[in-house]
């Protein structure tokens, strides 16, 4: 199940298996110490692979958490691991992911794998086969629970068949009648089931279930006490001993509690040691517990040649000395505290949770913790944007992002940032202490938490709904992560996270809901919003991408939250499924009804992109909100094939609705009415984004003071004396005439705080539009906020050409502005570049900058590969050094970003000249001695930047030790690439 069919790679002599927990192997020094039988070959082998660097060597190194903290740091795996012996072998180390941190940040790791467990489905599939040993009957079992998904053939596979909702067999024998009952006990405790996503625990909650006559155990300790139980009940029936008298480990006799004891206290000595394996000479001492042949607890194996013992398994040597540390210790919360940061005794501390329920006083220490920072981490907003989008939105700092890449998404990494501290949310699982939820609840900074960079295991998902569920607080946040494109794994966790939430107090609440979910199931969506403390949601943020579903279905279940304020919903590639006509009809009826008679709502962005039309959805969403008498904020995008709306829909919302203070509506060339006769509008309506409609809809509005046109011109004339007051403006510009009279107009307007330009057509950038342009930057003392673009940032190599002239003009106005806070504008990379950098770099008022690099009209004859290497050397010699130059001279800059499309992407650390990798790291050593930069975000447009992201990796410790010498209170300044 774990590993079907052939290695991919068959290209090794010699594969050589290495358990780290063996300490001759821990403490190799030679690669012929690494063999655990020592051969009369051994020595010619090992010198034959180091003649050849390890070339044609497959080692695992089994075991990394096992190692001791020394060793990590230098041994010869470590060594072989690093490259810096036999490097040309091939390595894949095991390790459990609280361990993995230090391997991760090892430039010589080249994939990271993930055992997050077995599958719902295959849970099933492993208690079938375990307990019905008729192979026949069980795969009659299996079959007569199997459902083949529609369109699929007859052949049953992980992809294309499921498992019933709920098990039944007509099968007579006991096996199978115990397994369908194992399965459907699984699902009532989800808990538990979460628990057999590992293994191993997987195979003992099967044997705990059928020895206790059908209990399932709750926690890990109470599983691991039950098993090991049952192993001594089994071991003592070869005695005079009735294992049924055997109750508990607590209620032993004499003749196996001494044992017991003296297994605990080797357990506990050795595993303070990181010792996992004994000699019979360090077992002498466990004379009682020899004579019951370790209670069964034990197995031998052989080690050059010497008989060696060790423990069933790495965690029942750990429960064991937590036994010893819960029962025998006389001071265990000292214990406990000794070894709290000790990562080898992570699952040891687990257990001893589970057998204290940490009740002591002492243990709330770990669970008070001063401001732990768990809230999202996101892309900083100019100050464009955020003028921009507080006009429609209440938190327009949240921006579902759909992440065609890992690199596209609002997030952001620090080394600054607090990370989940799974350890402490397993602890109050394994306790089942509600106190302790709502004292670590309370230690999170604003109550928000955030698991977008979050790498948890099913089980930890557990932990995490155990915590809230008892938090006793109102969430004023929970974002609960995007799950990557692994759709199967986010509903795993999110069912879950969805079962453990049961509380039905009215302290557990949650305030804002945030989400992406990719390809995800309708019940999926219907299991997060039903949970008490998640059905009083207020403000719900979610992207719904690949999902297949009837969109006015889905709105239908959000919309039937009774608290709900804020709903922004994105909707991406649906496949909607075919359903009734007349049903279809009466649930849009009723989405209609739903949003006209809701008095919660106060904002609504939808967006939905996809092949199937949604017309008959759209048009009683639209209707809903005409009638609707709470919503402020609208904003609906829509791009979908036909049919088109039909006449007097849009009319009618304009006319009719006297509430809408702000309404952003695009929608598909396709899904607009062939006509449109706006004839009234009676919105308050004080921003405005309408797309195509805009130039209808604008000579019957006045007095707005956000207006976002992006596709038709308007005359500047007209908009600034219809609206007066107008502060943030965004306006397409195709001529050079109507640029000339927006700047000549600006030279003496006092109220526009921030303007986007889109330069549509080359003929605009005239010298007298450059002029108009530079009196206009230095008569204007109030405008803030500064964008000129062409407004085609998705497209690689764009049409229009900005001569060469065009950045003096720039320079000139700039150089006698104190107002402007942020600007954002594309420059060619020329000759001067050089002038432009000095006069931002006296320019203090200057706090954000964006600058996009591009051609120089010059090289437009060349092609697109020579283009790219020229560019690429002009932005490594020229753009760099003049950005660090510009740095070091402003004291006041907080947020950079540069984007360059034409970087070559094959540049890389290795081949690239040395020249240019001294100037990124001068220029690394600036961002992070800068006493302002908060962020510095680099672009290569669809290329990548291997030679800028290779020399930050490789100094980042050095930097981020340096800064926090120098600038102690200073958060670290965030370095991001990211591409489109």
């Amino acid at each position: 199940m774990w590993s079907n069919g052939p290695l991919v790679h068959q290209q090794y002599d010699l594969v050589l298996y290495c358990p780290l927990r063996n300490s001759k192997i821990a403490t190799a020094t030679t690669l012929a110490d690494l063999f655990v039988r020592q051969r009369y070959e051994v020595p010619m082998v090992a010198e034959w692979f180091e003649k050849r660097n390890g070339e044609g060597l497959l080692i695992i190194f089994d075991g990394w958490d096992e190692l001791s903290e020394q060793l990590r740091q230098s041994s010869l795996a470590t060594s072989i691991i690093c490259k810096e012996k036999l490097d040309q072998s091939s390595v894949i180390i095991t390790s459990r992911s609280y361990a993995s941190s230090s391997l991760l940040k090892m430039d010589t790791l080249s994939r990271h794998v993930q055992v997050i467990g077995f599958s719902k489905k295959e849970i099933s599939t492993v208690i079938i086969q375990t307990l019905q040993k008729d192979t026949k009957l069980a795969q009659e079992l299996i079959d007569e629970n199997t459902i083949l998904l529609p369109g699929c053939n007859m052949i049953k596979s992980l992809f294309n068949a499921r498992y019933k909702s709920h098990f039944t067999t007509t099968q007579s024998s006991k096996d199978s009648q115990l397994a369908v009952k194992l399965i459907n006990d699984l699902k009532v405790q989800n808990d538990v089931q979460s628990l057999c996503y590992v293994p191993l625990v997987c195979s003992m909650v099967i044997f705990v279930y059928c020895k206790e006559g059908g209990q399932l155990p709750t926690t890990l300790t109470q599983l691991y006490e039950n098993f090991i139980l049952q192993t001594i009940r089994r071991h003592v029936k070869r005695h005079d001993i009735n294992p049924h008298n055997l109750g508990s480990l607590s209620s032993l006799p004499s003749q196996l509690a001494k044992p017991l004891q003296e297994m605990c206290r080797i357990a506990y000595t050795n595993l303070a040691v990181t010792r996992m394996t004994f000699s019979s000479h360090q077992l002498q001492s466990l004379s009682e517990a020899f004579k019951e042949d370790y209670l069964g607890l034990m197995t031998t194996f052989t080690e050059y040649d010497e008989e060696k013992y060790q423990f069933l398994h790495l965690s029942i040597q750990e429960f064991l000395a937590a036994w010893w540390i819960a029962k025998h210790e006389k001071k265990t919360e000292e214990v406990f505290n000794d070894h709290f940061d000790d990562d080898h005794f992570r699952m040891c501390l687990r257990f001893v949770a589970g057998l204290t329920h940490l009740e002591h006083e002492s243990y709330q220490q770990f669970f008070n913790v001063q401001q732990l920072d768990l809230q999202c981490q996101r892309k900083p907003l100019f100050g464009f944007e955020t003028c921009n989008f507080s006009y429609f939105y209440q938190n327009p700092e949240i921006r579902l992002i759909r992440p065609l890449s890992q690199r596209l998404t609002d997030h952001v990494r620090s080394d600054d940032f607090d990370n989940v501290p799974i350890l402490l949310l397993q602890l109050l699982y394994e306790s089942q202490n509600t106190k302790l939820c709502q004292v670590l609840a309370q230690s999170i900074s604003n109550h928000s938490l955030c698991l977008d960079r979050a790498s948890l295991s099913l089980f930890d998902w557990l932990c995490l709904s155990y915590c809230i569920n008892n938090s006793n607080i109102t969430w004023n946040h929970l974002h609960l992560g995007s799950g990557g494109n692994d759709s199967m794994n986010i509903y795993q966790s999110l069912s879950i996270f969805t079962a453990g939430l049961t509380s039905n107090s009215l302290q557990t609440q949650c305030k804002r809901l945030e989400v992406m979910l990719y390809d995800p199931r309708d019940e999926l969506i219907h299991k997060l919003l039903q949970p008490s403390p998640l059905y009083s949601i207020q403000e719900c943020y979610f992207a719904l991408l690949f999902f297949r579903n009837v969109p006015c279905f889905v709105l239908l279940q959000f919309l039937n939250l009774p608290q709900l304020k804020i709903l922004h919903l994105i909707m991406n590639q649906c496949i909607i499924p075919t359903v009734d006509n007349t049903y279809y009809t009466d649930k849009c009826t009723e989405l209609e009804k739903c949003i006209e008679m809701n008095s919660t709502l106060q904002e609504m962005k939808i967006k939905y992109e996809a092949l199937s039309e949604i017309t008959s959805t759209i048009i009683s969403f639209m209707r809903g909100v005409t009638r609707n008498e709470t919503i402020k904020s609208l904003a609906i995008h829509v791009d979908t094939p036909p049919p088109s709306l039909p006449e007097g829909v849009t009319e009618q919302l304009l006319k009719d609705n006297n509430t809408l203070q702000s309404l952003s509506l695009n929608i598909s060339d396709d899904l607009l009415p062939s006509s449109l006769n706006i004839v009234e509008v009676n919105m308050p309506l004080t921003a405005l984004d309408m797309g195509k409609m805009s130039s209808k809809l604008l000579p019957h509005i006045k007095g707005l003071h956000c207006l976002i046109l992006h596709v038709d011109p308007y005359p500047p004339h007209l908009l600034f004396l219809s609206h007066p007051s107008l502060h943030t403006l965004t306006l397409p510009l195709d001529t050079a005439e109507s640029a000339i009279k927006l700047f000549t107009i600006l030279q003496t307007n006092t109220t526009l705080k921030a303007l986007s330009v889109e330069i549509k057509e080359e003929r605009v950038y005239t010298s007298s539009m450059g002029t108009s342009l530079q009196d206009m930057l230095t008569q204007n003392q109030t405008l803030k906020y500064l964008e000129i673009s062409d407004g085609n940032k998705f497209i690689l190599f764009r049409d229009i050409t900005i001569p060469s002239s065009f950045l003096s003009f720039l320079t000139t106005g700039l150089r006698h502005n104190t107002s402007l806070q942020q600007l954002i504008v594309s420059i060619q990379l020329n000759g001067e570049i050089k002038s432009f950098m000095n006069v931002i770099s006296q320019r203090n008022n200057l706090t954000e900058l964006e600058m996009s690099f591009e051609p120089d009209p010059s090289y437009s004859t060349y092609s697109e590969a020579e283009k790219k290497q020229i560019l690429t050397s002009l932005f490594h010699e020229q753009v760099l050094p003049a950005v660090t130059n510009m740095l070091q001279s402003h004291a006041t800059i907080r947020l950079l970003r540069i984007e360059c499309e034409y970087i070559y992407h094959a540049c890389n650390y290795n081949s690239s000249p040395p020249n240019w990798i001294k100037l990124a790291q001068h220029l690394y050593k600036t961002i992070f001695i800068h006493p302002s930069l908060e962020y510095v975000g680099i672009n290569p447009g669809h290329a990548t930047t291997p030679l800028l992201e290779d020399t930050l990796e490789d100094q980042k410790k050095t930097l981020i030790d340096r800064h926090r010498k120098e600038l102690p209170h200073k958060p670290l300044p965030i370095v991001e690439f990211s591409g489109y």
